[in-house]
């Protein structure tokens, strides 16, 4: 039995559709919405994990080594995906929702009221500053 180039690669074309599972060269998969269902356990749980854990919590190695991979492989993820394909990050800390009747942040801090001290210690105001206070002042 004599095979053509042609026939050859039909042939060759039809046994990759029956391995691929039937996807051809112009076959989409929903590859993004895999990605955003497993992107939003990872933060689901980071969440979870995050409000779960104090500061003084003593983990062992391989669960900080777990953590420190994950941390580590999701970036290397979101500066690809920023760089090499260009996609628009925000950061969502930063991602500040202005009302309508204020133009920036600034005026936003400028229609808040005074804060009242929590106690006063040797007669200087003291404040209890939170994590977000914290973030902010360092940012």
């Amino acid at each position: 039995m004599k095979i053509n180039e042609n026939k050859l690669k039909k042939i060759i074309n039809e046994e990759m559709m029956m391995i691929d599972g039937g996807c051809g060269p112009d076959f989409v998969d929903e590859e993004g919405g895999m990605a955003k269902s497993q992107l939003y356990n990872l933060a689901k749980y980071a969440m979870m994990l995050h409000d779960a854990l104090d500061d003084e919590t003593q983990l062992e190695s391989w669960v900080q080594s777990k953590i420190t991979i994950a941390s580590e492989y999701m970036s290397k993820v979101k500066h690809y995906l920023e760089y090499e394909m260009g996609l628009e990050m925000e950061d969502p800390e930063m991602d500040l929702h202005y009302s309508e009747e204020y133009d920036s942040e600034e005026e936003i801090q400028n229609s808040l009221p005074d804060a009242e001290p929590m106690m006063v210690v040797d007669g200087d105001d003291v404040y209890e500053i939170d994590d977000e206070d914290t973030n902010l002042m360092e940012n």
